[in-house]
């Protein structure tokens, strides 16, 4: 009896520390201070704690509403903006963005009721499992998110390659 206990004391501690291991455990959206930096990938687009920020697959055609939401596309780990929160900016940000690039801009997220940081006209999210700098999990999941690499179009959905990132 003891052993058995033991057991799911194990079995219950390995769950709730992967379910709090994330830093958007149950968040829908986080706060957005993008900037540039070199990574192992290349120069990636970053957003707060340096954690990697991703363009989705299904905005490409139509960015206007951002496609990622919490009311559409539930999956096994819950809705696409549980698993890909959203980065979230302010006006303030955005004026001195736009001067820095002018490929920065923002869209109205309706559900959220805030303003969603854009890249070359795609909305940027963030990926739950990513929990520290220069973790890139998400790139390329179900070959639909893609990093964000300056100066070039966010459309690798497939993921980064070792040759998008050398130059010869």
């Amino acid at each position: 009896m003891v052993a058995i206990m033991k057991k799911t004391l194990i079995h219950t501690s390995l769950l709730l520390l992967s379910i709090s291991s994330s830093a958007f455990a149950h968040d829908l959206e986080y706060p957005t201070e993008p900037t540039f930096k070199m990574t192992p990938k290349g120069n990636l687009l970053v957003g707060k704690d340096d954690l990697a920020l991703y363009t989705f697959k299904k905005d490409v055609n139509s960015p206007i509403p951002p496609k990622c939401t919490s009311m559409k596309d539930k999956g096994p780990l819950g809705s696409c903006l549980a698993r890909w929160p959203a980065a979230i900016v302010t006006i303030k940000e955005m004026k001195n963005l736009i001067l820095q690039d002018p490929k920065f801009g923002a869209v109205y997220n309706n559900e959220l009721n805030k303003l969603q940081l854009t890249y070359s006209g795609l909305p940027t999210y963030y990926w739950f499992k990513d929990t520290e700098k220069n973790n890139f999990t998400g790139d390329g999941v179900g070959n639909a998110w893609s990093l964000i690499l300056k100066d070039m179009p966010p459309t690798m959905f497939n993921g980064l390659t070792a040759n998008t990132t050398e130059s010869n």
